[in-house]
């Protein structure tokens, strides 16, 4: 064996193989990174739903962070595409000098698997962000919610305290007239201090609201407001339990997530599998020798899988894509389990405010109307008349607590389901 002094010279690998490198496959220009997408402005108008999760998915810095692996997932994908690099050698000693080059060829189609496992990397990667995307969307939609039934509680509230400044003028009237004792008039104003308790603590209500769904928005000045119908759909319009499973069989993140990480745990012990076939190396040598002259030397390393075979790694893989296969399959028990939960809730909710509507709403204006006259005929106390006003606010605020369990239903199906707005920044 001849003893030889190696040199590593990066630059000099770079000058020698740059007559090799006559294609992509050798040199790369590297891309520009992707821009960070602009933050929304605040709006000035109510928004409704979509445009509120519009403003979320796009102002949100954990979501950008999320969107950010797909790019490191790109990278991996430029990584794998690389081929590697060459060395060169340069040795000297008394009489003889050499230099050369060697190249490692991987021949047995390594560089294709990796560049394949990468690129379901990147999907495995676009799946993830679009289930933390879901998540966050879940929580804002309830939030926007919350703030939709703050703003009809708190007018619900002051619509009461109208209707008791009404009748406060009316025992006024019956007070001055000499029907009524001055009880009636320090009974309604004890009354109406507590209702401007209510009417304060509503209002309170409200700005914690519009603070949560601000907060989630990433713009914590913003007064939110939201725009959106407290009515329910007609019945019709539910599509059936077999229609929405097969939607969200294609488009739920959740699922999609799963199966982007089973592929990629089932290539990848192909990829195993082939990254335990030896990459030989081929060298291209000059020799310059005092007494032989000059010649060339070529010659191929490769290693031998004598010992390491990389068995471990292989049944590391194996057992990978059986734990990403028994995820998917608890995914999708999971999912076909919450989207029939979520349509029976909705059916439930849809039932409980129709029916609500239909028994107690409709009974509160000719309530109002017979309270008035039976106090202003002599017939009833101040007692009942407050009761009557009392037991009206109560029905409506019951009412947007259905309205509000309803439309936590309805988003939950879409949630489900999968069927979720197109709010990509």
């Amino acid at each position: 064996m001849r003893a030889r002094k190696m040199i590593k010279a990066t630059a000099l690998a770079a000058a020698l193989a740059a007559p090799l490198c006559c294609g992509t496959a050798w040199g790369q220009v590297p891309t520009a990174a992707a821009p960070t997408a602009t933050r929304a402005a605040a709006p000035v108008q109510p928004v409704t739903l979509e445009e509120y999760l519009r403003l979320v998915v796009q102002n949100q810095p954990n979501l950008a962070a999320d969107r950010l692996q797909i790019g490191l997932a790109k990278a991996d994908s430029r990584t794998a595409a690389a081929f590697p690099n060459p060395a060169v050698h340069y040795s000297h000693k008394r009489d003889e000098k050499e230099w050369g080059i060697e190249q490692p060829l991987p021949i047995f189609g390594q560089r294709g698997m990796r560049i394949e496992n990468a690129r379901k990397g990147e999907i495995a990667a676009a799946a993830n962000a679009d289930l933390a995307t879901a998540i966050t969307m879940g929580d804002a939609a309830h939030a926007f919610n919350e703030l939709l039934i703050a703003q009809q509680r708190l007018k619900v509230w002051q619509g009461a305290q109208d209707e008791l400044n009404k009748a406060g003028r009316i025992v006024k009237g019956q007070i001055e007239a000499g029907t009524r004792s001055r009880y009636d008039g320090a009974r309604l104003n004890l009354q109406q201090a507590q209702m401007s308790m209510q009417v304060s603590k509503a209002q309170a209500m409200l700005v914690d609201a519009m603070a949560k769904a601000s907060t989630i928005a990433a713009l914590p000045q913003w007064q939110a407001r939201a725009a959106g119908s407290l009515q329910a759909s007609a019945e019709a319009m539910r599509p059936r339990y077999d229609s929405l499973w097969d939607m969200a069989q294609q488009r739920l993140p959740s699922l999609r997530s799963a199966q982007a990480e089973l592929d990629q745990a089932r290539h990848r012990i192909a990829l195993e599998q082939r990254e335990a076939l030896p990459t030989p190396t081929v060298g291209v040598a000059r020799i310059r020798n005092r007494f032989d002259g000059s010649y060339n030397q070529v010659g191929v390393n490769m290693e031998i899988p004598l010992f390491d075979r990389r068995q471990g790694q292989i049944d590391r893989a194996k057992v990978e894509a059986d734990q990403a296969e028994l995820r998917r399959d608890a995914a999708v028990l999971a999912a076909q389990g919450e989207l029939q939960r979520a349509m029976q809730q909705l059916a439930l909710r849809r039932h409980a405010v129709r029916e609500y509507e239909k028994e107690g709403l409709a009974q509160i204006a000719p309530l109002h109307q017979m309270a008035q006259d039976a106090y202003q005929l002599g017939k009833g106390t101040i007692l009942e008349l407050i009761d009557a006003l009392g037991s009206i606010t109560e029905h409506r605020l019951e009412h947007l607590e259905l309205v509000k369990d309803m439309l936590d239903a309805e988003w939950e199906v879409r949630l489900a389901s999968g069927d979720l707005p197109q709010t990509r920044p």
